[in-house]
């Protein structure tokens, strides 16, 4: 299994998908979330953006950016995971790599689950470092709504983010299926596409890819009071599923 994680950790570091969506992941959850805010609050905030801006003008500065970072974490990890696992998944048939597995001294399966275990390190690293960033970004911008609420809300969006990455580790397996990344980010599109449809009709707290991000408030009080723990250890659940799926496709996959 060494050997294994060796190769894909490697793999990863150099690649030109980790450094984006490291990015994207680090830089873009403190800078929507306590950014949008403090552009809502600014006293020359008008014009066609007022409109868009007015929900993050209630309230204290530390409950708005909660409420925002929980949107933009949930959205931010199932996405940026998702093409990163995609990616490492699907470039063995992409870049026609796959043969060269075969003569590894290790089995396919674990390949995948290092595949698996690299992506779920990497992307708790960066959304534990983002989380931490929009708490100190917060804690400079107004000090005053730093609260004990605000900290335990920042810490309910982190377990969210957590769980919409491992939510995510599953497209690997419609890498696998489709012999490449592209059927896999078109996935992530529907998947992205339809949770919203089906958190708007009312039907997200048994959805496992909305449930998460609706108990981190991206559909408000009301919303998140209503998710309980049976909606969540259903999420985790379906993510311990699809990612046993993911390793099991490709351990079995075959060359032709």
């Amino acid at each position: 299994m060494s050997a294994a994680w060796a190769l894909q950790v490697a793999t990863f570091s150099r690649s030109l998908t980790a450094r984006l969506t490291t990015v994207l992941l680090v830089a873009f959850p403190p800078l929507m979330s306590v950014g949008m805010v403090m552009i809502a609050r600014a006293a020359d905030a008008a014009g066609p953006a007022a409109a868009k801006l007015a929900p993050y003008r209630d309230g204290t500065i530390g409950e708005a950016v909660t409420a925002l970072s929980g949107q933009v974490v949930s959205v931010v990890a199932l996405i940026g995971v998702g093409f990163a696992v995609a990616w490492l998944v699907g470039r063995e048939w992409a870049d026609r790599t796959l043969g060269s597995l075969f003569a590894l001294p290790v089995t396919r399966g674990q390949i995948a689950r290092a595949k698996l275990l690299v992506i779920a390190a990497w992307s708790a690293a960066c959304i534990t470092l983002a989380m931490a960033l929009t708490a100190g970004a917060l804690a400079l911008a107004d000090p005053g709504s730093f609260t004990g609420a605000v900290a335990g809300q920042l810490a309910r969006v982190w377990v969210a983010g957590l769980l919409m990455a491992a939510l995510a580790l599953g497209f690997g397996w419609v890498a696998v299926r489709f012999r490449g990344y592209l059927g896999a980010a078109g996935a992530i599109i529907a998947v992205t596409a339809a949770s919203q449809i089906l958190a708007m009709l009312g039907l997200g707290a048994w959805v496992p890819y909305i449930a998460p991000a609706m108990w981190a408030g991206a559909g408000g009080p009301a919303e998140a009071a209503a998710i309980g723990p049976a909606s969540l250890l259903a999420a985790a659940a379906f993510a311990g599923l699809a990612a046993w799926a993911s390793v099991r496709a490709f351990a079995r996959t075959r060359l032709g």
